[in-house]
């Protein structure tokens, strides 16, 4: 059976109602993408490596782990720690507005906690910036030479920036371009590359990207769709599917998920990318980070 083990983050979500109270939900950029590839493809198996306390929270947010099929055994409880938390709202175009309490999340101690003989060996390893960003700086590099020793067939990796989670562009630039520099396959967006080398076309950060060594890109273009190349091919350029937009949250989330359960299952890197794009677009259209379709 194939492999896939996501490193990360979840937190606790809340979200406002229309009536002002709130829902509670759990999500986070490398556990959404778990759980949307293992929606997409069933039969592999997805782990995802973080940390919990072993608070009311954390055991909610294992159970729902484990009922979106995902094996939580990688992950180790720490007593006494508790998870992060967020609330979210939108506004009138689907766009999203946070404020977060992480500061003390146990997912902060990923590196020092996990087991690298347990992890070691997947098929994929997905990792994203946010998952390097919480922990603290001068663990970084560890982290790096810690992805090193996984030894999996391929990673994928999201650089995902979030300018508030560093102390400096220095030390952000540094490490998202470690990691891209080992990626097999990167998913960025054309946000992300913005935050990272400035104004660009999408052509142009293709090329910055292949020159660190990856061999597989898509890179996500919001509306305007993706443009993808795999290894030694012609970028292809791929329109995004008309969406209502309710909610952007986990857009690229569903793109990444439903990108790498096709690329495990065979397919093109151009029919994952049309796999992601359509999945995005169904995401966009109802509200949360993980939302279910309508029954």
């Amino acid at each position: 059976m194939t492999r896939v083990v996501a490193i990360g983050e979840c937190m606790v979500e809340l979200r406002v109602r229309p009536d002002g109270a709130y829902d509670r939900a759990f999500a986070g950029d490398a556990y959404n993408t778990a759980v949307q590839l293992k929606r997409c493809a069933p039969c592999v198996r997805v782990q995802f490596a973080t940390v919990t306390g072993d608070d009311g929270l954390s055991v909610d947010m294992r159970r729902a782990w484990r009922a979106d099929g995902i094996d939580d055994r990688l992950s180790p409880f720490i007593p006494g720690l508790l998870p992060g938390l967020y609330a979210i709202d939108t506004d009138a175009a689907g766009e999203r507005r946070f404020s977060y309490w992480r500061g003390q999340s146990a997912a902060r101690r990923w590196l020092t906690e996990l087991d690298s003989e347990r992890l070691a060996g997947a098929d994929l390893l997905f990792l994203t910036g946010v998952s390097l960003a919480i922990l603290p700086p001068d663990e970084r590099s560890r982290a790096l030479a810690f992805i090193d020793r996984l030894e999996a067939r391929a990673l994928a990796f999201d650089p995902n920036i979030r300018p508030a989670l560093w102390e400096s562009e220095a030390a952000m630039r540094e490490t998202i371009e470690g990691a891209m520099a080992r990626a097999a396959i990167l998913l960025p967006s054309a946000d992300d590359l913005e935050r990272l080398w400035g104004a660009g076309t999408p052509a142009e950060h293709l090329r910055r990207c292949r020159s660190l060594g990856a061999r597989e890109v898509a890179l996500t273009l919001g509306a305007e769709g993706c443009l993808v190349a795999e290894a030694g091919g012609d970028a292809v350029r791929l329109d995004a599917p008309a969406a209502t937009v309710v909610d952007t949250s986990g857009a690229g989330d569903a793109f990444d998920g439903a990108y790498l359960a096709a690329r495990v299952s065979g397919a093109s890197a151009a029919d994952a990318a049309r796999a992601g794009l359509a999945l995005a677009a169904r995401v966009v259209s109802l509200a949360g980070a993980l939302p279910r379709e309508p029954a």
